[in-house]
């Protein structure tokens, strides 16, 4: 490989959920979770391990329940479990799956070593390709210092 050739790329279609594409998405460097819809965002595992936390520590990106019942993860996950898709880095693993139940739509996000999973809804993966990596930080730093401010040490 020559110094102006490309990384190879490959990317695997897992499905459609509301008007947002997903994919997993892997290059040299790892494997993602690739979102598109009128943008594109990828998210790495461990952004998602913390999502599966999102319904006890919610954060502002995503948009508030509206009292509707979802999917529940439980349920998702005794039927998609052998469909769904393993993304691991050094810190994480999660299996994903577009799912379909009783006409609601989602992907299942589930942590693999934690036993936790979420299902998000269409409106909260439009929210996802928005998201900035510090708007996760709430959900991948489960000791809570990360809400707290901590003085600048040159200002003090």
């Amino acid at each position: 490989m020559t110094a102006y050739e490309r990384p190879r790329v490959w990317e695997q279609p897992l499905g459609r959920v509301g008007r947002v594409e997903v994919s997993r998405y892997e290059t040299p460097t790892g494997v993602r979770l690739a979102l598109r819809s009128h943008t594109r965002a990828f998210r790495d595992p461990l952004e998602l391990e913390g999502l599966t936390r999102v319904r006890y520590k919610p954060i502002p990106i995503l948009p508030g329940g509206d009292g509707e019942q979802g999917i529940d993860p439980a349920q998702a996950w005794a039927a998609y479990a052998d469909r769904s898709e393993r993304l691991q880095n050094e810190f994480a693993l999660v299996a994903v799956a577009v799912v379909r139940w009783e006409g609601k739509e989602g992907l299942l996000v589930r942590d693999m070593n934690g036993g936790l999973a979420v299902v998000l809804r269409p409106e909260e993966l439009e929210a996802l390709l928005r998201a900035r990596h510090m708007d996760f930080a709430p959900l991948v730093d489960t000791s809570d210092l990360v809400a707290l401010l901590e003085p600048d040490i040159d200002e003090v």
